[in-house]
């Protein structure tokens, strides 16, 4: 709860307010002067014919006064055409005149710009007798966000229409959600009269012909196809259609030129004689050898597009994502504990769409984690890492090639988490699990088996991928892990996969082994060692959660250059708890100085001013006894010296966005203040 501001005599109010003291002002003051957001009040100022000429104020509270970058105490008593054109506040002199005039209420958004800091206010204007109330809000994060979501869709769309190829998606209704300019081109119709559009109704050609069939197979199997369609007399296309979303994306392009040119040659071939057959069934060969290579190297290039896409997307999402969560737990909660009953039944309503707006969030908190798991593919460095959550990524990934094949059976043991890269670890086993797809021939999924395991060995865990498939002899099962050794056709395997697989769980100091019987199957061991991990928060069952609601009495120091984290961390705390709130790294070691008696603190890795590291270095070298409470938050972007920092200190670590139940059990499991 905010702390109350309670003047002790009139001529004090009147020093703060420049006003004589009434009963609605100092109501005013007393509510606003400790709310985390920016409160003012300003009166008009009239001429002798009682028109409004100006603005003055009789109060601001110590929130608007940090966002205007004004100190404490420097706007009362100032006319809003006195304060520098750059706070943004003296254009708004109509906007106040008019709610002022018509009484009512309005909301106006304007730059701000302070000390080399650019950006964006949100002003809410009601009428306060002959003036106005106004709540500030700093809006810059949310202004930045949505520039970087619009310019990432704007280069998605620039990528598309930019294509050499056709390209079409539609939805689970075979409904248009995108068409590209050549795409238009071919069709010869204007874009608004395609989308929304069901797809066979205005491509009827396309009916009774394998892209019907195709088409209609990738919606129903989620599978990709590749072909080549006539799509018109002598117009030949080439085809590749796969699942996106709910419905499937097409691309397509045109092949005639190279159609006709196989027709020429064929009809040439004929008049050869036969030993010329020879050279040209080789000369196709290495075409079609040549064209795989191209379509993998536009698909890596796509791939490396979309993992940087997705590391952005990801950090830029998790501050925004983890205050909205926190918020909308926090609602819930206040629904749900209001002790009158006809008010809760009154907001049930309310409380079913928060609900459903937090199932929304946590499947973006999902989204966001997969999106990170992918764009950080290439990171060497070592975290915990929940192996049963690797494998079960794994697996999702490799059903396409085990689902026809053979039934999963999971044996999975209670195991703690091993220090590794979760993306390697993952290849991994995604390698191990195609491979058990590919030793099992398809169409008799009923009478095969992959058998997962997992179980703890002294300080080991143990992880086996068995199969049932047609099992490795002695002499191949000696190569297996060797560099280019494969038993697969020429042109269907490099023989690296296994020997890659190798070098990774070796450079995690486990092993990889395997053993074999022919015609029964194979199975492959990966052992990992488990000392190193990182201090792990769990997350509390429903009677401790409740139980530690109850846990008042804390002093806790939050540190996040965030406001909505903040915001939502005080809420979270609860309001039997004093938490203290500070914007930076540098302001946070000042009050420390002060007073260092907290019972947690949490501070966010990366912020502008001192990094979460710098306030760390700081703490060892003047308060070492406040480090045991230290917890850190992160967002999912770190830099190499975060990486290293993180293996280096056993600090517990929360990443955003969190559980709230997670915040109340670190503020209720505290250690003791020496």
């Amino acid at each position: 709860m905010p702390k109350a501001v309670f003047f002790e005599s009139p001529k004090l109010f009147r020093g703060v307010c420049g006003w004589e003291a009434d009963e609605a002002l100092r109501v005013l003051v007393e509510v606003e002067h400790s709310h985390p957001e920016g409160s003012m009040a300003l009166r008009a100022v009239r001429d002798l014919d009682g028109f409004i000429i100006d603005f003055e104020w009789i109060y601001a509270n110590p929130a608007a006064e940090r966002v205007l970058s004004w100190r404490v105490g420097g706007l009362v008593g100032r006319r809003l055409h006195e304060v520098p054109p750059e706070l943004g506040l003296a254009g708004q002199f109509e906007a106040f005149h008019q709610v002022v005039e018509t009484g009512e209420s309005c909301q106006q958004v304007f730059p701000h710009s302070c000390e080399g800091f650019d950006g964006w206010l949100q002003a809410t204007v009601a009428r306060f007798r002959d003036g106005v109330l106004v709540r500030l809000r700093d809006i810059t994060a949310a202004r930045r966000a949505e520039t970087g979501l619009r310019e990432t869709r704007d280069r998605m769309v620039e990528i598309l229409e930019n294509l050499p190829e056709g390209f079409i998606s539609v939805d689970e209704q075979w409904r248009y959600t995108y068409i590209n300019r050549i795409a238009l081109a071919l069709k010869g119709m204007p874009r608004e009269k395609l989308f929304g559009r069901d797809l066979w109704a205005t491509c009827p050609e396309l009916q009774g012909t394998i892209a019907e069939r195709e088409f209609r197979r990738v919606m129903v199997d989620r599978e990709s196809a590749s072909f080549e369609l006539e799509y018109v007399d002598g117009v030949w296309l080439d085809v590749h259609a796969y699942p996106s979303g709910t419905g499937i994306a097409i691309f397509f392009r045109d092949s005639t030129e190279r159609k006709r040119a196989e027709r020429e040659r064929d009809a040439l071939l004929e008049r050869e004689h036969s030993a010329r057959l020879e050279a040209e069934e080789l000369a196709r060969q290495r075409a079609r050898e040549l064209m795989t290579a191209q379509e993998k190297l536009v698909q890596s290039e796509k791939l490396a597009v979309a993992g940087q896409l997705a590391a952005g997307v990801g950090h830029e999402i998790n501050n925004p994502l983890s205050f909205v969560m926190g918020n909308i737990h926090f609602a819930l909660e206040q629904i749900t504990t209001l002790p009158d009953e006809p008010v809760r039944e009154a907001l049930k309503e309310t409380a079913e769409a928060l609900e459903e707006a937090r199932e929304g969030a946590e499947r973006m908190r999902g989204i966001v984690r997969d999106l990170k798991t992918f764009a950080r593919g290439d990171d060497v460095h070592l975290r915990p890492v929940d192996v049963h959550a690797a494998l079960e990524f794994s697996l999702a990934m490799a059903m396409n090639h085990i689902r026809y094949r053979a039934q999963v059976v999971k044996c999975l043991g209670t195991v703690p988490r091993v220090w590794a890269n979760e993306a390697k670890l993952g290849q991994v086993f995604l390698n191990l699990l195609v491979n058990a797809a590919q030793a099992i021939p398809e169409g008799d999924s009923a009478q095969h088996r992959i058998v997962l395991t997992t179980y703890t060995r002294e300080h080991q865990v143990v992880v086996e991928v068995t199969d049932t498939g047609k099992g490795m002899s002695p002499d191949v099962l000696a190569h297996a892990f060797e560099p280019f050794f494969t038993t697969k056709p020429q042109g269907e395997g490099t023989g690296l996969g296994l020997s890659i697989c190798h070098g990774i769980i070796r450079a995690l100091r486990g092993e990889l082994t395997a053993v074999s019987t022919p015609g029964k199957g194979s199975t492959f061991r990966v052992v990992l060692p488990t000392r190193g991990a990182e201090t792990e928060v769990v997350v509390p069952s429903l009677a401790a959660a409740q139980e530690l609601s109850s846990v008042q009495g804390k002093r806790v120091l939050v540190i996040d250059d965030e406001p909505g984290i903040a915001s939502v961390m005080r809420r979270i705390i609860g309001r039997g708890n004093e938490v203290v709130v500070s914007h930076s790294g540098r302001e946070a070691l000042e009050l420390m100085e002060q007073d260092s008696e907290f019972d947690r603190i949490f501070c966010d890795l990366m912020m502008a001013d001192l990094t979460g590291m710098d306030v760390h270095a700081e703490m060892a070298r003047k308060h070492p006894e406040c480090l045991p409470r230290l917890v850190f938050m992160t967002g999912g972007s770190f830099t190499a010296r975060a990486r290293a920092f993180l293996q280096n200190y056993s600090h517990p670590r929360i990443d955003k966005p969190f559980d709230p139940e997670v915040i109340r059990r670190l503020v209720a499991q505290s250690p003791p203040r020496v």
